[in-house]
């Protein structure tokens, strides 16, 4: 990852000052080193980031535990035209029940409305039955972002309506299953998702909680830390992750609390973090490019590449594109 361009004199800052911005460099994030034998040096892993508490990268040619997994070639289609779409194989689990978040700001309204009356014409009952779902979700919800429970059929069918819109235009549907524990996934499914070797013995071999993420682009995740270590594995199509110390994360939430007038919950991803004006401002707090933080880094993600975040270290994350095609990931919570 190629430093940015603008630049800043390093100094040493007060405590109590808050982060500077404006003049902030995105910086990246290490990489970790080849393994001779294909797969994760656990000793170096522990060395180098899980004992001084530092994001550290692996890619899928370089012994990364996500290019282990079945899920990265069961799950997505193989054909080049089709790697951001699930694969026949994932089919075969379309009625299994999911929890899913739904954006219908402003702007994507009309594309809610349309994909519900797209389904409502289908001559096919259970698509008749998926539309039922979302219209009582849409109706009782009343708000920007709605959280809903529906079978896997909604996502495969909500990728199937991107398809026929423009991609440029708003009317693409943003529909994520999102924070998905892998315990709640059928039997063969789990077995897709074997936890990574890295996660059982690098630390004390407890697995805290795991989930997936597979939704429609674009996907976001505003600022937030997590309590416990996180090994977050890129599977499907790519992900930017933006990551800030604890302590300049920690002064940067702070004023994002303070210009919203309210205190947060900063430890999880909530609700209210994902809709309406903190959304936004979280969102202009690390992404836009105006004003960026002291001590930001960034990691791109792509199939077959994971990411170790440290507990307490802030992160967002969104996906690289924007054409509501499917993006996915899966990670582990580890102490």
């Amino acid at each position: 990852m190629k430093r940015a361009v603008r630049c800043s004199t390093t100094r040493k800052r007060p405590f109590n000052e808050p982060p500077r911005r404006g003049l902030a460099t995105l910086l990246p994030v290490d990489s970790a080193a080849p393994s001779a034998h294909g797969y994760t040096d656990i000793q170096a892993f522990q060395l180098r980031a899980l004992a001084p508490k530092k994001p550290l990268i692996f890619r899928r040619d370089a012994g990364s535990p996500a290019a282990q997994l079945p899920a990265l070639k069961r799950w997505f289609g193989e054909e080049p035209s089709a790697q951001r779409s699930l694969s026949t194989y994932m089919a075969g689990f379309q009625d299994w029940p999911f929890p899913y978040e739904l954006v219908q700001s402003l702007e994507k309204h009309d594309a809610v409305a349309s994909f519900r009356d797209w389904l409502v014409a289908s001559p096919i009952m259970a698509d008749q039955i998926v539309a039922g779902v979302l219209q009582a979700a849409v109706t009782e919800g009343g708000r920007d972002f709605l959280q809903l429970h529906g079978p896997l059929r909604l996502l495969i069918k909500a990728l199937e309506f991107n398809k026929t819109q423009d991609p440029k235009a708003p009317n693409t549907l943003e529909l994520y299953i999102a924070q998905s524990s892998l315990s709640d996934l059928p039997q063969p499914l789990q077995d897709d998702l074997p936890t990574p070797e890295l996660v059982q013995r690098a630390g004390k071999g407890d697995v805290y909680s795991s989930s997936i993420w597979l939704g429609t682009e674009p996907t976001y995740t505003p600022l937030h830390r997590d309590p416990n270590p996180n090994l977050f594995c890129q599977l499907c199509s790519r992900k930017v992750v933006r990551l800030l110390p604890p302590p300049l994360g920690d002064r940067l939430f702070f004023e994002v609390q303070v210009k919203l007038r309210k205190q947060g919950n900063s430890r999880i991803r909530t609700t209210e973090m994902m809709e309406g004006e903190e959304r936004q401002v979280l969102h202009d707090a690390v992404w836009s490019n105006e004003a960026l933080p002291d001590e930001l880094h960034q990691a791109e993600l792509r199939p077959g590449d994971a990411l170790f975040i440290p507990d307490g270290w802030w992160h967002s994350v969104k996906s690289t594109e924007t054409d509501g095609r499917l993006n996915g990931s899966v990670n582990w919570w580890f102490r």
